[in-house]
């Protein structure tokens, strides 16, 4: 009786041990699958990242290229007014506010 008994436990427990077993696996399965996708989706943001760092580059080396323009008067400039503009040259006129002299 006790032979049964125990042998009937030690069954159960082996069965809950393997269910066990098998639900971990699974979890260690879908842990895979998310580190996997966070680290491509990582990667990609990291690509992305490298590219606007890339076009951002030239929009700097473009406007290091740009010709600027001083005012011998210190002020403010009040407006900009586009008169023209061809293919490298944008005439404008700039109204300067030069009142206190800042």
């Amino acid at each position: 009786m006790w032979n049964g008994r125990l042998l009937r436990s030690a069954r159960s427990a082996i069965a809950a041990l393997d269910e066990a077993k098998l639900n971990y696996q699974k979890q260690q399965y879908e842990h895979s699958l998310k580190v996997s996708d966070y680290q491509t989706l990582m990667q990609r943001q990291q690509n992305q990242i490298a590219s606007l760092q890339t076009q951002l580059d030239k929009v700097d080396e473009e406007l290091d290229k740009l010709t600027s323009v001083y005012s011998p008067y210190r002020g403010k400039v009040r407006r900009v007014k586009i008169l023209g503009q061809n293919e490298r040259s944008i005439t404008a006129e700039v109204t300067l506010d030069i009142r206190d002299g800042r």
